[in-house]
């Protein structure tokens, strides 16, 4: 069909994956190349696409997948989450950037080894690039990776939280208790008020109890505040009581 249309002959070749056509001549080669930029859109010269082949829609997904086929690369989602092009020419790179922008997706570039990149980091970029492109087994792929790392990373602020929270609570029961042994140990303990006496026999029984739980054991039971408030009032007067106070210098309170 090339000869009857062209005027010259074709060697074709067949490959493993590859149907190679050659052909001979600077006329044909001229012809045959100004024909493929006129109807697709591809100037064989600058390694670019015109602005026809960019105007549809459907025509920049098409760009784009062909782009990352020949020279992006995606991170493995479970470590990190980036997508990138590495082209060898600067105006192909921002051709790829523009293409990316038509599609709402965000994109940065930069230098390195020689070539220039067109990336972005977000997962859900990422998630949207690969539906607009039309990869959707990659997509649901990705998507089940991305839902499992933010599972796990869920699962570990909660867990960094809780020990976070048993820290602190560990270290609050600690002061507590030891200011609490010098009141009962000076004789100042029995002359405080009932409410300050419970509340200073529950923590010294209970140091593994939040104020929370504290005020739930209290007769009647007090809420976390409540709680916080007696054992602020006796933190207050043990840290107060010098080591040769009399007992009875401490008032009733």
């Amino acid at each position: 069909q090339m000869k009857e249309f062209y005027g010259f002959t074709v060697d074709v070749r067949h490959g493993s994956e590859l149907l190679t056509l050659n052909f001979t001549g600077q006329s044909a080669r001229e012809l045959l190349l100004a024909d493929l930029k006129a109807l697709v859109g591809f100037d064989s010269v600058s390694g670019l696409m015109t602005e026809r082949l960019i105007k549809d829609e459907c025509c920049q997904r098409a760009a784009l997948r062909g782009a990352f086929l020949a020279c992006g690369s995606i991170a493995e989602p479970k470590r990190s989450y980036h997508l990138e092009f590495a082209a060898h020419r600067a105006e192909a790179a921002e051709l790829i950037g523009f293409l990316l922008k038509q599609l709402d997706i965000r994109s940065s570039l930069l230098e390195r080894n020689g070539y220039t990149v067109v990336y972005f980091k977000e997962g859900e970029l990422i998630a949207e690039f690969l539906l607009q492109t039309g990869a959707h087994v990659s997509l649901l792929l990705f998507e089940s990776l991305r839902v499992d790392k933010e599972m796990r990373n869920t699962v570990n602020r909660v867990v960094n939280c809780d020990n976070a929270n048993a820290q602190r609570i560990a270290n609050t029961s600690a002061r507590q208790l030891q200011l609490l042994r010098e009141l009962e140990n000076s004789n100042v303990l029995g002359l405080l008020s009932a409410e300050l006496q419970e509340a200073a026999r529950a923590r010294l029984a209970n140091p593994h109890l939040s104020l929370r739980e504290l005020g739930e054991i209290m007769d009647p039971p007090i809420g976390k505040s409540g709680m916080n408030h007696r054992l602020k009032k006796l933190e207050t007067i043990a840290a107060g009581l010098p080591q040769n106070e009399d007992a009875a210098h401490i008032t009733n309170d």
